[in-house]
């Protein structure tokens, strides 16, 4: 209740309030500043209404002077929370500018302020907004309103207590210069120190990293006659790319013996035919002889292996055929 009549008196307070309406032709007027009468809400409501009932009627041009020099400079309203002043300058300004319809529209819209604060609200409205604002506070939107956790507050006093220590430590710095001047150097050297530091550790690591040994080449597992027996197993089974495949490195580990490849595995069959092709320095010049097999050994691993075209007896026979020109007895 106290709320809304301070929102009342907020509202009216730059226009002010009305006085009571005499008759139409009121006597004598008296000056605003003689009188303050005091009105209950009740009493007050009902004064509005019957000044709002003589404005309605049209008073003329002298009523209206007198009507504004009847008026008090402000009307008290007593209520139950204390009494309350409510200036009728605004309604004033209205009679002199002889607005009848605007001063009547004043006095109702106070008369319905007054009326409505007057209103108690019930207790069951009451609790039925406590529960749709709890309703409301329930939902996903509001779940990280809350109040600060233990870790939380532990934190925010932790950081606090940091911030005093460096503010008494620096400003105790403050009035020792050269203290001041020796600790910042200090932190200098530390810096470019730790920096130093990191950089020298990361050149070591490099260099022991590029100091490692080459890794030995990658030696075959199998002979080119362990190669062949594989590949024999694999006719036996009806599975002819493999047969195939086992074929071309009987074919590789027999150049490997005779000299013309390395021994090392990490290359591409394309990498192997290239070497034959052209040697490289102080490797073993190949011959026609070993170029033309594993030219036709390598197309068809290509094909059967790679490309998955499927493989058939006869492209196994030929790879046969190939390893016999390579030097590779089959019996």
């Amino acid at each position: 209740m106290l709320r809304r009549f301070l929102l009342l008196f907020i509202l009216v307070a730059p226009f002010g309030s009305l006085p009571a309406f005499g008759q139409e032709e009121l006597p004598a007027s008296k000056t605003a500043s003689l009188a303050n009468p005091s009105y209950d809400q009740g009493s007050f409501v009902a004064e509005l209404h019957r000044i709002s009932e003589l404005l309605k009627d049209k008073p003329s041009r002298n009523a209206m002077a007198a009507l504004r020099d009847s008026l008090p400079k402000r009307w008290t309203v007593s209520t139950s929370e204390g009494s309350f002043f409510i200036s009728t300058e605004p309604l004033r300004n209205q009679l002199t500018a002889l607005s009848s319809d605007k001063a009547q529209a004043w006095v109702n819209h106070l008369a319905e302020e007054v009326e409505y604060s007057t209103q108690t609200v019930p207790s069951s409205s009451s609790s039925q907004a406590r529960g749709e604002l709890e309703r409301i506070l329930m939902r996903p939107a509001f779940a990280g309103v809350r109040p600060p956790s233990a870790w939380e507050l532990f934190k925010q006093r932790l950081a606090m207590w940091l911030g005093r220590l460096l503010l008494r430590l620096f400003g105790g710095i403050a009035r020792y210069p050269l203290g001041g001047q020796i600790l910042f150097w200090l932190l200098v050297v530390v810096a470019v120190g730790v920096v130093a530091m990191w950089v020298l550790r990361f050149f070591a690591k490099r260099d022991r990293v590029n100091a490692l040994a080459a890794s030995a080449p990658v030696i075959a597992v199998r002979t080119w006659q362990e190669w062949i027996r594989a590949a024999r197993e694999a006719e036996g089974q009806g599975n002819y790319r493999e047969a195939v495949h086992s074929a071309y490195w009987a074919g590789i580990a027999r150049l490997e013996d005779l000299g013309v490849l390395p021994k090392d595995r990490t290359k591409t069959p394309r990498e192997y035919l290239r070497l034959v092709v052209e040697p490289a320095a102080g490797e073993l010049r190949s011959s026609r002889a070993h170029r033309e097999p594993l030219t036709a050994l390598t197309t068809e691993l290509e094909k059967v292996w790679y490309a998955n075209r499927g493989a058939s007896p006869e492209a196994f026979r030929e790879s046969l055929r190939h390893l016999e020109a390579l030097g590779c007895p089959l019996e």
